[in-house]
């Protein structure tokens, strides 16, 4: 038996897409604002999940305008 065929399609793995929304694109400035994530399995949606985190400054109001 080859690993080939040992092998799913990938319409039936379970896959997560994760989702971050930050307050800018630099890493030693910006930080993480919004967490969000969808389990999935081909076309069906299994859960999902969001959630805010507190940056601990305020969130520039062009950034807020994109979130």
């Amino acid at each position: 038996m080859s690993l080939l065929s040992q092998t799913t399609s990938p319409f039936e793995q379970i896959c997560v897409a994760l989702d971050l929304e930050t307050t800018g694109l630099d890493e030693n400035r910006d930080t993480i604002i919004e967490v969000g994530a969808v389990k999935f399995q081909g076309e069906e949606i299994i859960d999902t999940f969001q959630t805010f985190v507190n940056p601990g400054r305020n969130i520039p109001e062009f950034i807020q305008r994109l979130t």
